[in-house]
């Protein structure tokens, strides 16, 4: 394990290494197959020092799924920044998002904890607003989409950002369970492929990238 902080106790650097930890181990054995003992372990502190940063298991869960939720959207947004136009920063942002899933060994935490804490009725609430930033993040998109005449006026903005989140989310699962390499990313266009031009005006199909990589 490589750190970019010294293990202290009680430093950030010490709360980034258990979070890490802490993301494989549900990545790799959920939320009710891990335990804080194992977490402890893999990050060489004492309990009084882990017990510093997160004082329960349901506290570690939400906190990793609240990093790895912010870690993501700084990365598609960084990656939608270098893009001019709305529908094209919103392909950008599924690419990221794949890209994540393909290098990150820890991305599948997200998923797990959504759907075990998502059965926790004290929990679930806690889970809500960090989906909910990911419908609103991809609205703004669209409707700035909309402003610049590449999306139809008509189009329920709200509900296709809802759609395309929830569609990724499905298709993230689906890709897991097939198990082979590259299927998420292909799903992820074929996503694009079928909701973007049924949205798109006729100059908003004219200026759009398309999603198999050619050029505007």
């Amino acid at each position: 394990m490589v750190t970019t902080a010294p293990v202290t106790g009680r430093g950030e650097g010490t709360r980034r290494c258990i979070l890490d930890e802490a993301a494989l181990a549900f990545a790799h054995n959920g939320y009710a197959g891990t335990s804080l003992n194992d977490v402890i372990k893999q990050t060489g502190l004492t309990k009084g020092a882990f017990y510093f940063h997160f004082p329960s298991k349901e506290a570690l869960a939400l906190e990793v799924f609240r990093a790895k939720q912010e870690e993501w959207a700084a990365k598609a947004l960084h990656a939608a920044s270098g893009k001019p136009r709305a529908l094209d920063q919103m392909i950008e942002m599924m690419r990221a998002t794949c890209t994540l899933h393909e290098e990150d060994p820890a991305a599948r935490a997200v998923a797990r904890l959504c759907w075990e804490l998502g059965e926790d009725e004290q929990l679930a609430p806690q889970m809500t607003p960090f989906l909910t930033n990911w419908f609103d993040l991809l609205e703004g998109v669209f409707r700035r989409a909309q402003d610049e005449g590449d999306v139809r006026t008509d189009v329920d903005i709200k509900a296709i950002a809802e759609v395309c989140v929830s569609a990724f989310i499905g298709i993230s699962d689906v890709s897991h369970l097939v198990g082979a390499t590259g299927h998420l990313r292909k799903r992820a266009e074929l996503l694009m492929e079928l909701v973007l031009p049924s949205i798109a005006t006729p100059r908003g199909k004219r200026s759009m990238r398309k999603v198999d990589g050619g050029q505007s």
